[in-house]
């Protein structure tokens, strides 16, 4: 059974891979992050993180392939009542790294969820922060709310004050006259 070394990791620049000093072969190694590392990187959104990363590295000569396991909870606000609110993600990240390449760029793969990285014989280490940065937010719900949730963490006054606000616009409403006229040239 491999030895697997699990981190707290804040900054982003500490999230990285020393691969010269690993054989050939299967590497098993975890990290985990919180709301600092997402700070450090400039998201502002998340209030909490509880973030595991299992990274399963495939090493070859002249490649690797570094996969991401990414679990945990990011806090963020609900996008209806502004409360703070815990989703889990679970998400799966593959990168494949060219070693010892005269290429320049780094160049995304045409598969969702995978990219081909190329390092120049100089480098040493991989820094995996931005793909764990990148996967960890994408795996939120576009819409944050409570709504598949058990427990319903609402703020009851925002709710009041947002239906308040909707029958409000919905009584002032001001029909504009040519409207009116439309409508009827419609169902002639």
């Amino acid at each position: 059974m491999p030895f697997v070394l699990v981190t707290m990791y804040d900054k982003a620049e500490d999230l990285s891979i020393e691969f010269v000093k690993l054989k050939d072969g299967k590497h098993d190694l975890s990290f985990r992050v919180d709301e600092t590392f997402f700070e450090s990187l400039g998201s502002s959104e998340i209030q909490k993180a509880d973030v595991h990363v299992a990274v399963e590295v495939d090493k070859n000569v002249n490649w690797m392939h570094v996969r991401l396991a990414i679990s945990g909870s990011l806090t963020v606000d609900c996008h209806r009542c502004l409360v703070a609110l815990p989703m889990d993600i679970i998400t799966k990240y593959l990168l494949i790294v060219k070693l010892d390449s005269q290429e320049e760029a780094t160049m995304d793969h045409e598969d969702e969820g995978v990219e081909l990285i190329y390092l120049r014989p100089h480098e040493f280490t991989l820094s995996i922060s931005q793909p764990v940065y990148e996967t960890s937010l994408l795996a939120l719900p576009m819409i944050r709310n409570c709504d598949e949730m058990d427990i319903k963490p609402c703020d009851e006054a925002m709710i009041q004050k947002l239906e308040t606000l909707n029958s409000e616009s919905a009584t002032d409403e001001v029909v504009d006259p040519r409207w009116e006229k439309l409508k009827q040239l419609k169902n002639l």
